[in-house]
């Protein structure tokens, strides 16, 4: 395959970017992206795009993630993580009750303001440089949604969780408000991602694992848009540009019965590897919107 994601287990100590950098040197691809930044102490599922899949991230679907790992109650860090400068501690740590009880009220839609290490821009910069520089700024809360919030309790400061939230939630936010709306304060001690959508880290990659032989097809990036199997005749001069094939293919009873203005995805019959997206248009008739093409000395 020439264009796919690989499923990666990423350890701590290495950057999302790192992840990229590296695989692009392994495989020798040309283009290679990720989808969804872990900080780099964080652990877990991360979705490399690999060659024409990078172009197809805006059309993935924001699914639900799923984090786990542990929390401290009773510090303040200058990051939301034990990663960053200590601000305060406290002892007074509340009965595991009030913290159960507390973390309900976290659950639903919630207003939730970034870490200021996040890589959210601020004037065009992201905040995390900002905060490196020594600025003063203030970020805005923004609405995420908590589906799921639990809590199990390992010592008297530090809390096992496990998360589910939407795309752009905090974790280490989360811990930090928790521990605000407490009185004591809170910070993250670690952060694993276990699922991003429909994917899961159950199976990753590690860093050595990686090879063009892993590759998957990067409609698991999209599955709540249709994929439909064409002739290679078809498939092939579509590729090439060939307009008439066009519609040809929108007279199929496949495509003919989508709905006007959606995307669907095609493939060969005659070729594992999705070839791009086509849109409906309100005529019926069909337009290409993304051909990802080959990618030439890849094997």
């Amino acid at each position: 395959m020439h264009s796919g994601i690989l499923l990666i287990d990423k350890p701590a100590g290495i950057t999302s970017a790192g992840v990229v950098g590296r695989v692009k040197r392994m495989l020798g691809a040309e283009r290679v992206g990720h989808a969804g930044t872990l900080d780099p102490d964080a652990t877990g599922l991360l979705v490399v795009l690999v060659n024409g899949a990078t172009r197809v991230a805006s059309y993935a679907a924001d699914g639900t993630k799923r984090y786990s790992g542990v929390m401290r109650l009773g510090v303040t860090t200058s990051s939301d993580d034990m990663a960053g400068e200590v601000l305060t501690e406290s002892s007074s740590i509340p009965p595991f009750e009030r913290v159960l009880e507390a973390s309900r009220r976290f659950i639903g839609a919630i207003q939730q303001v970034p870490p200021k290490v996040s890589a959210i821009k601020v004037q065009g910069k992201r905040a995390h440089k900002l905060t490196r520089e020594g600025h003063e700024f203030e970020l805005n809360a923004r609405e995420v949604t908590v589906s799921r919030f639990d809590i199990e309790r390992v010592s008297d400061t530090s809390f096992r969780y496990v998360v589910e939230c939407s795309p752009g939630t905090y974790v280490r936010s989360l811990a930090r408000d928790i521990g605000e709306a407490l009185g004591c304060g809170g910070a993250v001690e670690s952060i694993r991602r276990e699922r991003s959508g429909p994917l899961s880290v159950d199976g990753a990659l590690s860093l050595e694992e990686i090879s063009w032989g892993q590759l998957k097809d990067w409609s698991l990036l999209i599955p709540h848009i249709p994929r439909i199997e064409i002739s290679e005749e078809m498939a092939t001069a579509i590729r090439n540009g060939h307009q008439l094939t066009l519609k040809k293919v929108a007279q199929l009873p496949a495509v003919a019965s989508l709905p006007r203005y959606s995307i669907f995805a095609y493939a060969s019959e005659e070729d594992p590897e999705t070839i791009g997206l086509l849109k409906v248009l309100g005529s019926g008739d069909l337009e290409v919107a993304i051909n990802l093409g080959r990618y030439p000395g890849q094997k």
